[in-house]
């Protein structure tokens, strides 16, 4: 699919690890069948499934079995998902609340106004005859400027048309706020973001390509590659797929890898398009950003954030010193595999077979309606999300969130209040952060303008290139205008939450905001265990080892003093100590490192959970309820969220290439290190999740 904007590279986006339509899902979206158990999976009236526990097992030996055993056992994840569980179950129900949206639609196809393109995208795309009849010749006019380029210009123009279009470019280019400056926007160039896939690479990870443990997954790739090249009717398919794939391997061996990347002020590396000339030379990055729409004013002197700019450097290299055949497949190749939700069934399902089978394990390519659902939601969003807002989403139901926010916001003021191991100028600093947190909850404050898309009837693959190019000019639109605090990452249907650093705000989407997450009449114990911990974990984002380089005001600096840096950095250490000792699969750890943020957040997000919860008691003891403390239904609330199921190949690809650790180590790690959870279940030493006192990691 195409590759999107790389904006959550500052986003500490997502309590969740996966990315789509609708839900954040690794690679290509993972769609949830129709018999798949509904949105509310529990039918006691308090919010919790307290049949799904598995009682036989202790608690202090395995939390998350405890609390989610039985659940686990007798689910059967959907043959076309990679895993299941909450976030899935409500991106079920929101995809299927957008199909019946746009099938209402569908009576104004011929209408020219966002109905009638909403209409016209959706039925087009439901249309496989059709799109099977035109074959490979959508991408016929791509391939030609494919064949025909000879020289470093025309390279270059090539890669920048990906901006604009489903063709390909080893970088990426995007417009972010300056995090030196955050009132302006500036250009930030990546060796390359993708949901899960890194720079330039069509593997989810540099260690597909250099891991001789993943030797299977990186033939697969060659295979898939020859077969979409042979698609193509590329000459010579396999000897061709054989060279992309060790070009990809030269370009993973010099990338910098994703754990390396968490750095901000490491990553923060502003220069002049002249000066990444003098840097890179071997890219006409001139012809690059004036094929991509920038101004030719002042070119020269543009500032771009350049986050690895050895690693680009050394890139250009590789691609400079590639014989032009090896260049032209795999451009080809990536066209085809950005193309493929859009082209025949041959593309398709060839994308299916390699992306989804291989890679995730899942069984079922999606139906052609949840597809449609999906490439609508990709091209006009937000158009999409307002009709949901007006059809779902109640005023009352935003009311009830804002002023839980608001609770979760004063329990976190109180934490850092009380802080211990943070010096008083620096919790002085922090408390204003907070202070200055803007909240932003179910739908934003004004809509996107789809007037100047153009859709066609029956023209999949030019409604989805013109979508993207449309997308991007909103984006590049941007540039040299004041901050827009109104533009959201997420439209209100994608269950997810997101921590936005530098404009220092958490947002949270309306599809997210219901059971099992919140229910309105169901016990608030669990709900401040379920979304009170999602609130609590974007507003612990703000201060993970990312988020607090980032002050008040969003701007990127050192407002820490050494003594409180010093403090956090140790108990970071030992945290992500704790998660590198987690394995996965045999010989599969987590990546501390790389999921160090997101552990962070968990963490800080269930400490805040409680404290919320002991607050709104305002000073009364807690009350015991349907056999359960308080405590025990907040911990067990978060259990809930969390008690999702994965294919073994899903579960592989999430702990090498994403920055969330599994669901068990999310249920089970922030438990143990929090002193309540030990006196709420009665563990003791000799348990297997036992930590001693002074072990156990107090951060928020």
């Amino acid at each position: 699919m195409k590759v999107p904007s790389f904006r959550s590279a500052l986003k500490q986006c997502s309590i969740l690890m996966v990315m789509g339509a609708g839900i954040c899902m690794g690679g290509h979206a993972a769609v949830a069948s129709a018999q798949s158990p509904s949105a509310r999976a529990y039918q006691n009236g308090w919010g919790f499934d307290q049949a799904g526990m598995d009682p036989g097992t202790p608690p202090g030996q395995d939390f998350f079995t405890y609390a989610n055993g039985r659940y686990i056992r007798q689910l059967h994840i959907p043959d076309d998902m990679s895993s299941y569980g909450p976030f899935h179950t409500l991106f079920e129900l929101s995809q299927q609340r957008q199909k019946n949206l746009l099938e209402k639609l569908l009576p104004y196809a011929e209408v020219e106004d966002e109905r009638g393109k909403l209409a016209t995208y959706y039925s087009s795309f439901l249309n496989q005859k059709a799109v099977d009849a035109k074959g490979s010749t959508p991408l016929a006019a791509e391939l030609e400027q494919i064949r025909q380029f000879g020289d470093s210009a025309s390279l270059a123009r090539l890669f920048g048309q990906a901006s604009g279009s489903l063709m390909f470019s080893p970088f990426a280019l995007d417009i972010e706020q300056n995090q030196k400056d955050p009132e302006h926007y500036m250009l930030m160039l990546d060796q390359g973001m993708s949901i899960g896939i890194s720079g330039g690479l069509g593997l989810p990870d540099i260690s597909y390509y250099t891991n001789p443990a993943l030797a299977p997954q990186k033939n697969a790739y060659r295979a898939y590659v020859a077969k979409m090249l042979a698609l193509l009717g590329w000459a010579d398919p396999t000897n061709n797929a054989s060279t992309v794939v060790a070009l990809e391997t030269a370009l993973a061996k010099v990338e910098t890898p994703r754990d390396q990347t968490r750095d901000p002020v490491k990553m923060f590396n502003p220069m002049t398009v002249k000066a990444l000339i003098a840097l890179a030379p071997d890219v006409d990055w001139i012809t690059y950003l004036r094929t991509m729409g920038l101004p030719e004013a002042g070119l020269m002197e543009r500032v771009i954030d350049v986050r690895e700019p050895q690693s680009i450097a050394a890139m250009t290299k590789i691609i400079a010193s590639t014989d032009r055949a090896t260049i032209q497949a795999w451009l080809a190749f990536h066209l085809a595999d950005n193309a493929a939700p859009y082209l025949s069934h041959e593309f398709s399902d060839a994308s299916f077979n390699f992306n989804g089978r291989v890679l995730t394990g899942v069984a079922r390519q999606p139906v052609r309606w949840k597809r449609a659902v999906r490439a609508t939601n990709t091209a006009m969003g937000w158009a999409l999300g307002r009709l949901y807002v007006q059809a779902y989403f109640p005023p009352e139901a935003k009311e009830r969130i804002t002023a839980l926010v608001q609770e979760l916001k004063a329990a976190f003021r109180g934490r850092l209040e009380h802080n211990d191991w943070m010096d008083a100028s620096t919790r002085k600093a922090a408390l204003v952060k907070l202070d200055h947190f803007a909240m932003q909850v179910g739908y934003p404050h004004k809509w996107w303008d789809y007037s100047s898309l153009v859709i066609k009837p029956d023209d999949v693959y030019g409604n989805a290139s013109r979508s993207v190019a449309f997308n991007w000019h909103h984006r590049l639109d941007q540039l040299d205008r004041p901050v827009d605090r109104d533009e959201w990452d997420m439209t209100p249907q994608t269950v997810n939450a997101y921590n936005d650093p530098v404009k220092n705000e958490i947002v949270f989407p309306a599809a997210i905001l219901q059971p099992p997450f919140f229910d309105p009449n169901g016990d608030m114990a669990v709900n401040y265990g379920g979304i009170g911990g999602v609130i609590g974990h974007e507003m612990s984002h703000g201060f993970d080892d990312q988020g607090r380089h980032y002050d008040e005001h969003g701007r990127l600096h050192d407002w820490w003093s050494r003594e409180s840096s010093r403090a956090f950095e140790a108990r970071a250490k030992r945290l992500g100590a704790q998660y590198d000792a987690e394995e996965v699969l045999p010989g599969l750890h987590v990546n501390g490192a790389m999921t160090m943020g997101e552990n962070i957040a968990d963490l800080g997000g269930l400490n805040l959970a409680l404290q919320a919860y002991h607050d709104s008691l305002h000073g009364k003891p807690d009350v015991s309820a349907h056999g359960w403390t308080g405590d025990q239904r907040v911990f067990l609330g978060w259990a809930q969220v969390w008690r999702e199921k994965d294919r073994p190949d899903a579960l592989r690809r999430q702990v090498l290439s994403n920055e969330h650790a599994p669901a068990t180590s999310r249920v089970n790690m922030p438990a143990h290190n929090i002193d309540l959870w030990y006196e709420a279940f009665g563990v003791k030493a000799g348990d297997k999740l036992y930590l001693a006192p002074e072990q156990r990691v107090k951060i928020w």
